[in-house]
């Protein structure tokens, strides 16, 4: 991976090898290792506020102490943090000899894009971007899952009230939204497939099993299916993750 190309998700770390990360810099400090080799262990954030310990070793020209090191390379704590040419054997990160820092890291280019994500990470502020926002517009095509679940509803006898009714739109949403760091990242709305559709609908009739001598005559017994079912339901993103595998 060129130093173009830094990775901004922990989660990318797969295989061994030389690595380039761009992160925010939580912590420092001054460690001495079992064979007296001085080292600065950086505590690293990604955008899921995953940490990362990364170890900068002696022997390499970017070592200094911790307010040296800040110095010299110009950081700070909670800021921004460019590491080129790391060292990863699967389970470490650390320093190799080319391991070299960027000193300005907000003239590289994903600077623009680690910053809505460390934004959305702090704050959790969408970015007013006509992409993103066209993006989670594409929620409203969930309307025809929603409405295969109130139709299931009434075939029991049901009259839909308002709190049903929001009930159920809740629950897909919350089940089809793609999050807001993945579109950040430039992937799209997830968009409901015959698949899932076909998965939350056979999951609903399995709910509908347990509660089916109620569901007509208790006022609360809906809800409390459509609650439950809410604990079980894999989410569109995870499944079509799982897909992919």
């Amino acid at each position: 991976m060129s130093d173009t190309e830094p990775i901004l998700f922990f989660r990318d770390l797969i295989e061994p090898g030389n690595v380039n990360i761009f992160a925010t810099l939580k912590s420092a400090i001054d460690l001495v290792a079992k064979n007296k080799k001085p080292y600065l262990r950086l505590v690293l954030v990604d955008p899921f506020n995953k940490e990362l310990y990364v170890q900068i070793w002696s022997d390499n020209e970017i070592y200094a102490p911790v307010n040296m090191f800040l110095r010299k390379n110009l950081l700070h704590f909670n800021g921004p943090i460019h590491l080129i040419d790391l060292s990863y054997d699967g389970e470490y990160v650390g320093s190799s000899i080319k391991t070299k820092i960027n000193t300005l890291p907000t003239q590289h280019p994903i600077y623009e894009k680690y910053i809505a994500l460390n934004n959305y990470r702090l704050l959790k502020t969408i970015p007013e971007d006509p992409k993103i926002l066209s993006e989670i517009h594409k929620l409203l095509k969930i309307r025809p899952l929603i409405e295969a679940i109130l139709a299931r509803l009434k075939d029991e006898g049901l009259a839909i009230t308002e709190e049903l009714f929001w009930e159920i739109t809740k629950l897909v949403c919350d089940k089809t939204y793609t999050g807001t760091i993945h579109l950040i990242s430039g992937n799209p709305q997830l968009e409901v497939t015959q698949q899932y559709s076909d998965y939350v609908l056979k999951q609903f009739e399995i709910m509908l099993i347990a509660f089916e001598k109620d569901i007509a005559n208790d006022r609360v017994a809906p809800i409390i299916l459509l609650r439950r079912l809410q604990k079980d339901l894999v989410s569109l993103f995870d499944f079509t993750e799982f897909q992919k595998k």
